[in-house]
């Protein structure tokens, strides 16, 4: 029986289980409809192949969709057990191509009692990596526990 997540039960260093999602171009394509992002820096692999804009012939991931996997981490975490996310940044590091596999994780920094219930929050500092194991994105976030 595993023990239920409540604020109480979070411990500073808890990594949060890992979130791993493989994106093409078929990905690009439909986040861009999902998001009315059309530029083609992520959706028009024959006009990225001249223009180069990031010195790369590819077409690249939206910022925004990697910061929405990166949330998966918190949601498939907190979100079970009535946690709601509170605020996120992030930072991009590098470029998500097709063809990657992206890992997300997490790691609770800080733990924050508040004052009644719904009020107690933690810190977590995020993660991504494509598969050769480099840093894509870092992020953190404030959640809410029971």
């Amino acid at each position: 029986m595993t023990k239920r997540l409540t604020f109480e039960s979070v411990n500073l260093g808890d990594a949060l289980p890992s979130v791993q999602r493989y994106v093409d171009q078929e990905t690009f394509w439909r986040y861009a409809v999902g998001s009315l992002d059309y530029n083609p820096v992520h959706s028009n692999p024959d006009w990225v192949k001249k223009a180069q804009v990031f010195g790369i012939p590819s077409t690249v991931g939206h910022g925004a969709m990697t910061m929405s996997l990166m949330a998966t981490v918190i949601c498939d975490w907190a979100y079970p057990v009535g946690g709601w996310l509170q605020s996120m940044e992030t930072k991009f590091i590098q470029p998500v191509l097709p063809g990657d596999t992206l890992t997300f994780g997490g790691v609770v920094t800080e733990k924050h009692p508040g004052r009644g219930k719904g009020k107690n929050f933690v810190v977590l500092e995020l993660t991504g990596e494509n598969q050769k194991g480099e840093r894509i994105a870092v992020g953190r976030a404030e959640v809410t526990l029971p």
